[in-house]
C-alpha cells in the first residue's frame, strides 16, 4: 500500500495516481520542484508525522498537510520559516539563520509563535476555534500541529453563493462571525489577521477560525523590507504601519469582511485610506453604517469591542 501524499488515504501502488483524489508521483514531484523551499514530501517529523504537500507558503511560514501515524489522522502542520532572516540546508532539511542579529530576530519570533499556539492550545473549549494539538522543535525551527478541518472557507462560499445572498442571510452570518470574534476577545485574544480565507465553513453551517496573527506581526515588525504575510486589504493600519494593536484592529478586518460580503468586491488597502479617516461606503441601508463605523482608519474613532459595536448600532 502507498499513502497519497495529497488526501493522505493509503491505495494500491499498482495505480499511477491516488484513486480517491486523483494526485499522482508525477504532480508530487512537480509540486516538490515550485515549491523548493519547503521539505519534501514523505519527510518524517518528531518520528510519527509524514509531511504530505504544501497547502500554502508565504514569507511567515510554510504549511502542510501530513498523517500523525500515532494517532492515524490527517492533521495540519505550519512550519516558522521567515525568509529574509532565514534560509534551508538543502540536504538536511535544517533551517538557519546568518547572522547573530538574524538569529536573535528568528528567535524571537520563534518564541512568539509558540506562545501563540499554547494559548490557542489553551482555549479548545471553544467550539469555532481550531485545534491546536500541540507545538515542537526540530530541524532548527518550530512546529506547530493542528486540526485538518473539512470544508470551505468563507471566500470559496462568496465566490459561490455571495451573489444569492439576501441581506437577511448575509447579516446573519456576519452576527455569526461577530460573536466568535468577540468570544476570543473576551478570553484576551486577538486574531490579527480576519480575512475570508482564513473562516471556514461546513455544509451544517459550523464555522472555524484559523490562522492567527500575533506571531506573524512580531515577525513583520523585525523586518525593514515588504513582507507577504498579511493581506492588506482586511488589515488595519495600525498593523500595517505600526501602533498600539488590540481588538480594534479585528474590528477593522470584520468591517472589511462585510464589506465584501455586502458589495461582492474585494476591500480597497487600508493604508491607502490613512488620510482619509472615513469608513468604506456602501448602498446596503442596513450594512452601510456597520461596515462606516467599522472600517474608519483612525483606531480611535473604531469600536474597541464587540460590545461597543453592538452598542453603537443598535444590536442586541
Amino acid at each position: 500500500m502507498k499513502k497519497c501524499m495529497c488526501c493522505m488515504r493509503d491505495y494500491s501502488e499498482s495505480g499511477g495516481a491516488c484513486p480517491i483524489c486523483g494526485y499522482s508521483e508525477e504532480q508530487m514531484r512537480i509540486d516538490a520542484e515550485n515549491n523548493a523551499e519547503a521539505l519534501k514530501p514523505e519527510t518524517i517529523l518528531k518520528g510519527r508525522f509524514i509531511l504530505g504537500r504544501v497547502l500554502d507558503m508565504s514569507d511567515f511560514s510554510i504549511i502542510y498537510i501530513a498523517w500523525d501515524a500515532l494517532l492515524s489522522r490527517r492533521v495540519v502542520i505550519r512550519e516558522y520559516f521567515p525568509l529574509g532572516i532565514s534560509e534551508r540546508d538543502t540536504g538536511s532539511g535544517q533551517i538557519r539563520s546568518g547572522s547573530a542579529q538574524d538569529q536573535l530576530k528568528f528567535e524571537k519570533g520563534c518564541d512568539m509563535f509558540e506562545e501563540e499556539n499554547k494559548i490557542l492550545s489553551r482555549s479548545q473549549d471553544i467550539p469555532e476555534l481550531i485545534n491546536v494539538y500541540r507545538t515542537f522543535r526540530e530541524k532548527g525551527t518550530i512546529y506547530s500541529v493542528s486540526q485538518y478541518i473539512e470544508g470551505y472557507t468563507l471566500q470559496d462560499y462568496l465566490d459561490m453563493k455571495g451573489g444569492d445572498l439576501s441581506q437577511e442571510k448575509r447579516l446573519a452570518l456576519f452576527r455569526r462571525i461577530v460573536d466568535i470574534i468577540g468570544t476570543l476577545h473576551e478570553r484576551g485574544i486577538v486574531h490579527l489577521n480576519l480575512a475570508p480565507e482564513n473562516i471556514y465553513m461546513d455544509d451544517d453551517g459550523k464555522l472555524t477560525i484559523i490562522d492567527f496573527g500575533a506571531a506573524k506581526r512580531a515577525v513583520y515588525e523585525l523586518r525593514d523590507e515588504d513582507l507577504r504575510i498579511f493581506d492588506d486589504r482586511y488589515s488595519a493600519p495600525e498593523v500595517l504601519l505600526g501602533g498600539q494593536i488590540g481588538p480594534a484592529a479585528d474590528m477593522y478586518s470584520l468591517g472589511t469582511i462585510y464589506y465584501q460580503m455586502v458589495t461582492g468586491k474585494y476591500p480597497p488597502k487600508s493604508i491607502s485610506r490613512v488620510k482619509k479617516h472615513v469608513g468604506l461606503k456602501v448602498s446596503d441601508a442596513a450594512a452601510a453604517p456597520v461596515i462606516d463605523l467599522l472600517t474608519n482608519p483612525d483606531l480611535t474613532a473604531r469600536p474597541g469591542s464587540v460590545s461597543q459595536l453592538k452598542k453603537a448600532v443598535g444590536w442586541r
